[in-house]
């Protein structure tokens, strides 16, 4: 089999954490919210718990020397698999379970995105990172468009168990693709951070690993974290169904999708690392004028725009997801393109490799746990609209610390 159609079977095979994604992103913590009966410490607890827990589980799948990484990597779309099905099956009663829920579903991530890091840099040629990366985006943005207006309608005129065998029957997809990975190396080696550390201990890669050690932290506190949770649950709260919060996804990610096909065709990447500050800035001050917004203007106001009504709520968080939808595909696409080409800068080798993944899946874990244990001290004060788009904001602001080390590396390493 040709090299090219294994990295095209692993773009394929990878759908099953992006389809796993949606739904965690977009639903779970509603759903646990409401199982819960809109306990957020729960939540939170869950996040933390899988967050951490995650950390431990990387170690135990790197002691596995005898599974090599394509394996691994389809055991972890099965603990994907078996994820959906013990919420199909356990239904409410979920909630009962919250914290093993986490655990397990830690060991799954452990097994799927322990490998699937090393394998993207084994199935592309430096030169071929930012293609990659840029289909990866497009495609992931294409599952996020269909996936959160298929779910929500499912959830909304039935119930979250015909959403379950929804995802069940694309990870079974996304596990048979994973059998057509061949052609690569699949010998991994063992993590030893005081080895990795000695090793890239040069004046260059000291300064290099702070950036990107700093980056990290940013990205964990600023996106996919408690952000992303913060700004679904003030988006369910104005629009009260799963059908309007997918179909308020969707229209965001076709709005990313846009975004990620013009950086790519007309934006170099040395004229695309001048955009990351002011961006951030100009994100972090309309995000503070929304949120005024918020808090000073009554959210079911209505407006009237020719036949159709909108509540000035509705609007606020619209808006909210619309910034998001612009700027994430920006820094997410110039992130991860950063993260594997600093690997290759730095000269990681295959037996470093997953050292290189564990250490920055510690700081990102450590930081988005972070977020979560803020959110369940302020959620003790009072947890209402106008407290939750203030922290929206704090952690918006966090932006700016990221973009700013994200275009300092791009600038100084890889231009």
């Amino acid at each position: 089999m040709k090299v090219e159609n294994t990295w095209k079977n692993f773009l394929i095979a990878d759908l099953s954490g992006k389809v796993i994604t949606v739904f965690k992103d977009v639903f779970l913590g509603i759903y646990f919210l409401k199982i819960t009966e809109g306990n957020i410490t729960n939540v939170s607890l869950y996040y933390i718990t899988f967050f951490m827990c995650y950390l431990v589980c990387l170690l135990l799948v790197n002691k596995l020397r005898k599974t090599n990484l394509v394996s691994m990597f389809r055991i972890g779309i099965f603990l994907n698999l078996a994820q959906c099905i013990i919420l199909l099956i356990a239904g409410d009663k979920i909630s009962n379970y919250i914290i093993p829920f986490a655990v397990f579903a830690s060991i799954g991530n452990a097994f799927y995105y322990y490998p699937q890091q090393i394998l993207i840099k084994r199935v592309n040629k430096e030169s071929n990172f930012q293609n990659y990366i840029t289909k990866d985006q497009i495609l992931k943005y294409t599952i996020n468009i269909l996936l959160p207006i298929i779910l929500g309608y499912c959830i909304s005129k039935n119930s979250y168990s015909l959403a379950f065998v929804i995802l069940i029957l694309l990870i079974s997809i996304s596990f048979i693709f994973s059998l057509f990975i061949t052609k690569i190396n699949l010998e991994h080696g063992e993590i030893n951070l005081k080895r990795f550390f000695k090793k890239i201990n040069n004046k260059e890669n000291r300064e290099l690993m702070r950036l990107m050690n700093l980056r990290t932290m940013f990205r964990g506190l600023s996106s996919f974290g408690v952000l992303s949770t913060l700004i679904t649950i003030i988006t369910f709260m104005v629009v009260k169904e799963e059908l309007s919060l997918g179909s308020i996804s969707s229209f965001i990610t076709i709005i990313s999708i846009l975004v990620i096909y013009c950086i790519n065709k007309f934006v170099k990447k040395e004229k695309l690392a001048n955009v990351y500050i002011p961006l951030s800035v100009i994100q972090s001050l309309i995000v503070i004028l929304l949120t005024f917004g918020m808090i000073y203007f009554n959210v079911n106001t209505l407006l009237y725009i020719g036949t159709l009504t909108f509540s000035v709520g509705f609007l606020l968080v619209l808006l909210y997801n619309v910034i998001n939808g612009i700027s994430n595909p920006i820094f997410e696409t110039s992130n991860s393109v950063v993260y594997y080409e600093c690997m290759c800068k730095q000269k990681i080798d295959l037996e470093d490799e997953p050292n290189y993944v564990f250490w920055f899946e510690i700081l990102i874990n450590v930081s988005r746990s972070i977020g979560y244990v803020i959110l369940i001290i302020i959620s003790k004060i009072g947890f209402n609209l106008n407290i939750i788009a203030c922290l929206i904001v704090t952690f918006t602001l966090v932006y700016i610390a990221f973009a700013y080390t994200l275009n300092k590396i791009t600038t100084k390493y890889l231009i």
